[in-house]
């Protein structure tokens, strides 16, 4: 339609100036010749209309074959239609539709051909002549197809540079988009089909806001007054999609004026950052989370220039009256300022070290707080290297260690403290992990099993040095450890290298550790001093039982005298019965075979006596048998039956029935029953009012021990010598050693029973112990 309004004026212009010049052509044929022209214009507009109606988007060929069909309906027409019409003038239309194909070399091919054509028809007419309005129709025809040719090239040169720029505007990324004052979009560039998802000719003409509903950071009337204010608005918005995602742009206005200055239409130039405000979130979160894991951090962090100026990084300086935030200090005054003199050189040559090299810095020093107390600091530092492998600065923590000073100080006094404890009682400390067996020696350990401290423990070693004999207790002790046995007491001997012996103790009990494994904890004792020394010492308490026995039988002497006199008696009074029976002048026989019977009797009754008397005197090791206890009380009590007569004492014997059966030395026993009961009597001695009565007894106290009893009516036991009774020489008599009652507790408790003492209301003294009874296994 340009085009046409343009020929439109060219014509009009261009009749004007023919017309005045004119004066050979006839007055009559201008009106003629001007409704004729109006009449072509008018056809050439609505056939121009028509064209464009049927093909809105044509292709080059369409508009060529187009034109040459046009161009040769008009060229027929023109030959056969009257002179007087100007059908030459309708080439235009041609002219212009091939110019819609953009190609000057065919635009100016086809004008030539149209004007040619124009000229060639009137040849070819059937009129023989040309008249003088038909020269002129055919000057105004060429005329105007050179004009419309001329406007159709300069329009392509216009049109061609304006796609150019529109293709230059859809090649950039930004989305671009032209609306007028009213929001209606005009413009619509690639990139705001891909950022936007509608298409450009959906988007035209539709309002923009509302098509992207958009979000203003503040009021739309606010940013609509500064744009008409400056001309310009720069910001962030927010957009909805296509697809309905919301987005964040970053928007640039420019407002477009027209020659009045009055506001015609807004450039938008938009750019999606929602990826790059995603990312800026997270670099602020990033940000914010390293700056609370800083602070954080037990420990002064620093960074420092390669020329060593120290930048604090953190709130961990605050005490150390070093603020963060108060900029870069140099590092050698700083350093001066908090560490410790003492720790200063040090430090200072790990540092220098530490940049000569360009390695990481590590130390150890003392800083001082606001408080003017020094705490231990480790202070460690790596560098940063740029792509040159050059230093540019070096980043570096200070730790707190003086909790971790103070503990590993106590931890080495405490090691100290336990290996020369360990050293000094002969205990080592063995730690033995399950399943797998590894196996933790003390110094004290390696030192008792006779080992290098770089072995590596294991139950191998533990074996080489075991006693054959003792092999398979050990064995055994380790099958209950890998049963996850909850504790382990067993004593067996070592053969050293020298082939000496030792005697070991080793107790252990299960513990779990919070990873959940088991873990046996134990304390092996080398115990050799101690079993030499036990040994001695039953050596020491067996001579002493035997000096304790023989002055007893000292002490015994007119009981043990009357004993063996009384059998002795009777074999003398036996063999002279036996004499008168045999001088009578008839022999009784019969009488003195009984006498001489009697008289054998006694003399086996004395030897038994003089062999009790004998065995208490001798000095042997204990021998355990199967003993009646009961008649084992019988005899004890025949030997000291004298003693008894002597002090006016009453003996009440009450024996349980059927005899208990005990496991134990005969001679050891009768010598704490025969103590027992010669302490009763001398108790005795002192009361007076009272009768002096003695109960002897035996008892069963339960299925498994049997129970003796030693009563008396004496003066009792004090309160106050209650705890002592048994103590090894404690007595209350002035002329007694304080031994007896120690060793019968001995003699007791090796027999696996229990001895006690007590005082009942109604008086006296009450001496009881127990023994376990022989189930017929024992031996």
């Amino acid at each position: 339609m340009l085009y046409i309004a343009l020929l439109t004026e060219s014509v009009a212009d261009f009749r004007g100036y023919a017309s005045a010049p004119n004066t050979s052509i006839s007055s009559h044929t201008a009106p003629v010749l001007q409704a004729q022209l109006r009449c072509a214009l008018h056809v050439a507009v609505k056939v121009h209309r028509r064209a464009f109606k049927q093909v809105r988007r044509p292709d080059a060929r369409a508009l060529r074959i187009l034109a040459a069909a046009l161009g040769a309906a008009v060229f027929a027409a023109d030959v056969l239609m009257p002179r007087h019409i100007a059908l030459a003038v309708l080439y235009v239309l041609v002219v212009l539709l091939v110019a819609m194909t953009g190609s000057r070399r065919t635009t100016l091919v086809t004008a030539s051909i149209c004007v040619a054509l124009t000229l060639l028809a009137p040849a070819l007419s059937h009129l023989s002549c040309l008249n003088g309005d038909a020269g002129v129709h055919r000057a105004l025809s060429v005329i105007a197809i050179a004009a419309t040719t001329l406007i159709a090239l300069r329009h392509q040169t216009s049109t061609a540079r304006l796609i150019e720029q529109i293709h230059l505007l859809n090649l950039t990324h930004d989305a671009i988009v032209v609306y007028d004052m009213k929001d209606r979009i005009a413009f619509w560039n690639h990139g705001a089909e891909s950022l936007y998802g509608w298409p450009a000719h959906r988007a035209l003409r539709q309002s923009i806001h509302e098509l992207t509903q958009t979000r203003f950071p503040a009021a739309p009337e606010e940013v609509r007054k500064v744009l008409l204010q400056v001309g310009r608005w720069d910001g962030e918005l927010e957009r909805t999609r296509y697809d309905g995602k919301v987005i964040t742009i970053a928007c640039r206005l420019a407002l477009l004026r027209d020659e009045r200055g009055e506001p015609r239409a807004v450039l938008s130039t938009d750019n999606d950052i929602t990826c790059r405000k995603d990312l800026q979130a997270q670099l602020q979160r990033k940000q914010d989370e390293m700056s609370a894991m800083l602070e954080a951090i037990p420990g002064m962090i620093w960074a420092s220039t390669h020329d060593g100026d120290v930048e604090p990084v953190n709130r961990r300086w605050d005490a150390f009256d070093i603020a963060p935030g108060n900029g870069a200090q140099n590092g050698r005054s700083l350093w001066r300022t908090l560490v410790h003199p003492h720790d200063l050189p040090g430090l200072e040559n790990d540092w220098r070290a530490a940049v000569a090299a360009g390695s990481a810095f590590e130390s150890t020093a003392r800083l001082r707080r606001k408080d003017g107390l020094y705490r231990w600091m480790h202070m460690c530092a790596e560098p940063l290297r740029d792509t040159a492998g050059q230093i540019v600065r070096w980043y570096g923590i200070n730790t707190d260690i003086e909790e971790r000073k103070c503990a590993d100080e106590k931890l080495e006094r405490s090691e100290a403290f336990l290996a020369e404890g360990q050293r000094l009682s002969r205990t080592g400390s063995i730690a033995m992990k399950l399943p797998d067996g590894e196996m933790l020696w003390s110094q004290e350990a390696y030192r008792i099993f006779g080992y290098a401290a770089n072995v590596v423990p294991s139950m191998d070693l533990i074996l080489a040095r075991t006693h054959p004999e003792d092999v398979a207790l050990v064995r055994q002790s380790y099958r209950q450890v890998l049963a996850e046995t909850p504790s382990i007491d067993i004593e067996h001997r070592l053969v050293m290298p020298d082939r000496s012996i030792k005697h070991v103790h080793y107790v252990a009990h299960l513990s779990a550790r919070q990873s959940g494994r088991f873990e046996y904890v134990g304390a092996l004792m080398d115990v050799t001093e101690a079993k030499q020394t036990e040994e001695a010492l039953t050596r020491s308490m067996a001579e002493l039982a035997h000096v304790t026995r023989v002055t007893m039988l000292g002490e015994l002497t007119a009981s043990i005298a009357h004993e063996v006199s009384q059998p002795i008696a009777a074999v003398v009074t036996c063999g002279h019965a036996a004499l008168r029976w045999l001088d009578r002048p008839q022999p009784d026989l019969a009488e003195a075979r009984e006498a001489i019977d009697k008289a054998i009797r006694s003399a086996k009754r004395a030897s038994d006596i003089v062999w009790r008397i004998r065995s208490m005197a001798q000095k042997r090791d204990p021998t355990h048998a199967e003993l009646d206890l009961n008649a084992l009380v019988d005899e004890s009590i025949e030997l000291v039956l004298h003693e008894l007569h002597d002090h006016q004492v009453e003996l009440d014997i009450d024996f349980v029935w059927p005899p208990p059966r005990i496991n134990g030395d005969r001679v050891q026993l009768q010598q704490v029953l025969i103590n027992l009961i010669m302490n009763g009597a001398q108790a005795m001695v002192s009361a007076t009012g009272r009768a002096k009565r003695m109960w002897v007894a035996t008892r069963m106290i339960d299925a498994q021990h049997a129970h003796v009893i030693v009563k008396d009516s004496g003066i009792g036991i004090s309160a106050a010598h209650a705890e002592r009774l048994f103590e090894a020489f404690f007595t209350t008599k002035s002329e007694g050693m304080g031994i007896g009652l120690s060793i019968c507790r001995s003699i007791v408790e090796a027999h696996g029973g229990q001895i006690w003492a007590e005082s009942p209301p109604e008086g006296g003294a009450v001496l009881q112990f127990t023994l376990p009874v022989c189930d017929g296994r024992q031996q």
